[in-house]
């Protein structure tokens, strides 16, 4: 069984996300303007909208799979989307885990 690294995460948001948005709706290394950053500093997980240089709706995350789902709740507000994505999020990083 392998272990999960921080790269699985963020490339297993990605793939959900670019089958449903265009790539540039999220950044995972840091500011990236007009689009859904997650970014690690000081030991946390910042997930937040950037636009004009600033950065807006931060929320502040403990651990990677919280700011992956923070991404994906701020990309939409449709509960059935969010169900969706989440489920596929989960089932592509831990079928890493079990192969």
């Amino acid at each position: 069984m392998e272990t999960i690294t921080t790269t699985d995460y963020t490339d297993a948001l990605k793939q959900v996300i670019e089958k449903r948005y265009t790539s540039d709706v999220f950044c995972a290394n840091g500011y990236q303007e007009c689009a859904i950053c997650m970014q690690y500093e000081n030991g946390k997980w910042s997930v937040y909208n950037a636009e004009r240089g600033n950065r807006y709706d931060e929320i502040i995350c403990d651990t990677v799979l919280k700011a992956c789902l923070e991404v994906i709740r701020k990309l939409t507000h449709r509960v059935e989307d969010i169900s969706a994505m989440e489920s596929e999020l989960l089932s592509t990083i831990y079928a890493k885990r079990i192969a």
